[in-house]
């Protein structure tokens, strides 16, 4: 495993403790307050278009259309550490080591 890879992997396991840390104690409530405020609005447009795109190349590469959606529900749902474990399961395959 690269350092690169182990980065990815301690940057997403950051982000879901943080956010299972939020759920547990706030919920979904400060999400009408997010939707209120013209920032919150454009993260979460900025963060449905990494989404958007993301999802493109998954479908992409993906063998299965049934498994690409799965995996982008999970990516709309979870947000990039998802992103993180597909680019780790599919790294070797698309990014073959150099020679």
């Amino acid at each position: 495993m690269t350092m690169g890879q182990r980065i990815a992997i301690l940057g997403a396991l950051a982000f879901l403790a943080l956010l299972a840390q939020t759920l547990l104690a706030q919920g979904t409530d400060g999400a009408s307050a997010l939707l209120a405020n013209p920032w919150g609005q454009i993260t979460l447009a900025d963060f449905y278009l990494g989404v958007l795109v993301f999802a493109l190349v998954i479908f992409h590469f993906e063998p299965s259309p049934l498994r690409a959606g799965a995996w982008v529900l999970a990516l709309a749902c979870l947000g990039n550490p998802v992103a993180v474990l597909w680019l780790l399961l599919r790294g070797q395959r698309l990014f073959p080591p150099k020679a």
